[in-house]
């Protein structure tokens, strides 16, 4: 398998809650680390427990995954729990075939504020609905 598709199955296996099969794709020392909240978990247990003890009801939408011209793979994922939605930026460092780095940068979707409008800015618009 190689990283792209390790990071699609990563997702896949999170998306099925295949613990299990999810940690397979790390190495034992892998890192975790989210810098919009400050937190690292450095194994790869800790990485996959996060995960795991996540309140349930949400589900990932692969948006893309792309291959770095430094061996890094990136992916950009949506996630819905509920009322809300999340976004997450990946970036994955590899050892071998195994993940051995990740560090995620997340977004939570609000609307925008309303002094960004056309009659301010000009060539604007905002998606229909949000």
């Amino acid at each position: 398998m190689g990283h792209v598709e390790t990071v699609h199955a990563l997702w896949q296996r999170f998306e099925a809650r295949d613990w299990a099969g999810a940690r397979t794709l790390l190495r034992d020392d892998a890192k975790l680390h989210w810098p919009t909240s400050g937190e690292h978990f450095d194994d790869a247990d800790a990485a996959i427990k996060v995960q795991a003890i996540y309140p349930e009801g949400w589900s990932i939408r692969v948006i893309e995954v792309n291959a770095l011209a430094d061996g890094r793979v990136h992916s950009a994922i949506e996630v819905t729990h509920g009322e809300h939605r999340f976004f997450a930026n990946s970036l994955f460092l590899f050892d071998g075939p195994l993940i051995a780095v990740i560090t995620e940068y997340w977004a939570t979707f609000e609307p925008p504020p309303a002094w960004r409008d056309a009659a301010s800015i000009g060539a604007y618009r905002r998606d229909e609905g949000l």
